[in-house]
């Protein structure tokens, strides 16, 4: 794939994309969640050589039109996983996560989009990644603490499990 052709393509949506080695990015305004945010583009041509830029760019725009609903439904779909991990452990400053999340980026891919998510009064070392599938619907997320070393876990049950062990 072109990538520079993807740039170009993608003008109406994002704005002054730009191409770099092999991915577009370029700010672009999301109204359901009522910012702009930066949007990285990745076509993933080292894992698949059918990608076609007319996918790409309608997966661009249908993202960016995301409903209200939609968006509200993936935050509540955050903060009630975050919520489920965290327990009762301490936060940094107790506010409704809801309130400190604030969408720093993402990268749309054919079949999903990753969100990338701070809570600076919660989280103020975190990063909180958050796949939506081709739907548009939350999937799976990741908190990343600098510093810790992630953990992957396959499901909630897995992550009570491994905190219910001992130490």
């Amino acid at each position: 794939m072109d990538i520079q052709l993807l740039a170009d393509a993608l003008s109406p949506v994002l704005r002054d994309p730009a191409a770099e080695d092999s991915f577009v990015y370029g700010l672009a305004h999301l109204p359901a969640a009522g910012t702009d945010v930066m949007v990285n583009v990745d076509p993933e041509v080292e894992d698949r050589d059918d990608v076609a830029v007319d996918e790409l760019v309608e997966r661009v725009a249908a993202f960016l039109a995301i409903t209200p609903e939609q968006w509200s439904q993936v935050l509540t779909d955050v903060v009630a996983e975050v919520e489920d991990a965290v327990g009762d452990q301490p936060v940094a400053q107790p506010t409704a996560l809801r309130d400190d999340l604030a969408l720093t980026s993402t990268v749309v891919f054919v079949d999903a989009v990753l969100l990338s998510f701070v809570a600076p009064l919660q989280f103020p070392d975190g990063v909180i990644r958050v796949q939506l599938d081709a739907a548009l619907a939350f999937e799976d997320m990741d908190v990343e603490i600098e510093g810790v070393e992630p953990v992957a876990f396959d499901g909630l049950d897995d992550l009570l499990d491994h905190l219910g062990q001992e130490p």
